[in-house]
């Protein structure tokens, strides 16, 4: 699965990003798209996009972390059935 979380500024706590870091350090953080089992179902779809993108949803999907301003790209690819998460 994904999904975008805030991550602590001072202690890296992974929190939700309605709430406050759990430690107590108030709302000093920056947000996070995290990635689980991700993987390429279609690639003769996912060949169509422009090679830039393409790289980066890869990198992501490598490393399991991303900007948040790619969720909206990554529920379009899974509603599209070109990526497959777990």
């Amino acid at each position: 699965m994904f999904g975008v979380v805030a991550v602590c500024n001072i202690c890296g706590a992974e929190f939700n990003p309605l709430g406050e870091c759990p430690r107590g350090h108030g709302r000093q953080y920056r947000l996070e798209l995290r990635v689980g089992d991700c993987e390429v179902r279609d690639f003769e779809r996912f060949s169509l996009m422009p090679h830039t993108v393409q790289d980066l949803v890869m990198a992501v999907v490598e490393s399991g972390r991303g900007p948040p301003y790619l969720y909206p790209l990554f529920l379009i690819l899974k509603d599209a059935g070109v990526l497959t998460c777990s």
